[in-house]
């Protein structure tokens, strides 16, 4: 909200709140998938019986991945800067990704995995609190104080200054988990590494998948029309980012209890566990998005002051309503991962990336800058399908007891609410 109306004081402030969109898609991207390829490999294993005995080794094959995929980004970034920027249309964006190998760096001791296995949420909340404070913190000192140093460049250096404070209380919380000494085992490494492969690649394609309208968007239109389109398609992610967070974090918290619990309790527990988090999400979420359907031009309004964002209220309208789909492709993947299919996950993530792909540029073809939002929905309804039919089949899991559970859990919040009242009349 304070870089939008930041960047509208300045010349051609919407195309550059684009350059800084596709900044910040392109380095979400890679922490992403790398937190998705050490997360599940290392909690799976962690959690795993016959590696109960290893922890040193999983631990430093986990390490190995962690640097491995760093320094894989860091030359993307330096030696593919160019092509990225050109093929984007977006000069600023090569000295922006040159610096960002700072990031990168500081990415590898950023890693709250050991906190997660063990359960330890709390200090995972401190770490990325501080993280995003000292950085919200630092955009509104620049906004409000120093407005002529606003430029991208600061942006990613303040961002630097940001994940290192935040990797510095990640190393110290995790100091009680660590285990001392690195303890290399091959056969752990290529087993860690063939069961990471797969997430590897899911995690690669489904957020390639969910940033085509940035990536195409930008490479089909002309450069103006491409930076100010990929300005609109950033502020609706951004509302769809918060929808997301309660099935972010339920992800979070199921996977590691999904693999006790397969161990322990059978795959009928985990079907329970899927349509009750599904079920409690989906109650939350719909009443929101039919929120942002009725009022998408005071959400936006919210969001950017207006300053050139009135053609994004019509993108959020038409791609909210389908924002139910996308709490079952989180639950989706962390589920199957942590029963041992990775390797479905991947080839469903494969396929479907390959579908979004051809929508989202046939669309942009036939419809300019709209066109994404077309193709969104389009893949939003054929994911939900296709992730259904999976889950039925592994899983066994029931449509009708999601929405049983998501009945359910309105109930009980009414039924809590009414308690309260006869509560407080009484008294």
């Amino acid at each position: 909200m304070v870089l939008v109306r930041g960047f509208a004081k300045q010349p051609h402030g919407v195309e550059t709140n684009g350059v800084w969109a596709m900044y910040l898609t392109i380095l979400t991207l890679f922490e992403t998938i790398k937190q998705g390829l050490l997360r599940n490999p290392t909690i799976k294993f962690l959690g795993l019986t016959e590696y109960a005995d290893k922890k040193k080794e999983v631990q430093s094959s986990a390490l190995v991945i962690n640097v491995f995929c760093s320094i894989l980004a860091a030359v993307l970034f330096t030696a593919g800067g160019g092509l990225l920027s050109h093929f984007f249309k977006m000069p600023d964006l090569l000295p922006m990704l040159a610096w960002s190998v700072l990031f990168v760096a500081l990415l590898i001791p950023y890693n709250e995995i050991l906190l997660q296995a063990h359960y330890q949420f709390p200090k995972i909340f401190w770490a990325y609190f501080i993280r995003q404070a000292i950085f919200f913190m630092g955009v509104l000192l620049l906004y409000f104080v120093f407005p002529e140093y606003l430029t991208l460049r600061n942006l990613v250096l303040l961002q630097i200054v940001a994940l290192l404070a935040g990797s510095i209380i990640l190393f110290v919380a995790t100091a009680a988990y660590r285990l001392r000494g690195f303890h290399y085992d091959t056969v752990i490494m290529r087993n860690m590494f063939h069961f990471g492969k797969y997430i590897f690649g899911t995690n690669l394609f489904s957020n390639i998948a969910r940033s085509f309208d940035h990536f195409i968007t930008a490479g089909i239109l002309t450069p103006a029309d491409g930076a100010k389109y990929v300005s609109f398609y950033n502020v609706v992610s951004r509302i769809n980012n918060m929808i997301d967070v309660p099935s972010l974090a339920a992800a979070d918290v199921l996977f590691p209890k999904n693999v006790h619990t397969l161990e322990t309790e059978g795959m009928g527990k985990v079907k329970y566990y899927f349509e009750r988090m599904m079920g409690t999400i989906l109650a939350l979420v719909i009443p929101l998005s039919l929120f942002i359907f009725l009022f998408p031009k005071f959400i936006i309004y919210v969001l950017t002051g207006g300053n050139g964002f009135t053609e994004a209220v019509g993108i959020l309208q038409i791609t909210i309503l389908f924002s139910i789909v996308r709490p079952l492709g989180y639950q989706f993947g962390s589920t199957l991962d942590a029963i041992g299919k990775p390797q479905a996950n991947f080839y469903v993530s494969v396929c479907l990336t390959l579908f979004n792909l051809g929508a989202t540029y046939l669309c942009l073809y036939h419809f300019r800058g709209i066109g994404a939002a077309y193709a969104t929905v389009a893949f939003q309804i054929v994911s939900g399908i296709t992730m259904i039919l999976i889950l039925k089949k592994y899983v066994g899991v029931e449509v009708r007891m999601i929405f049983r559970y998501m009945i359910q859990g309105y109930k009980d919040v009414f039924g809590f609410a009414r308690r309260k009242l006869v509560k407080t009349h009484g008294a």
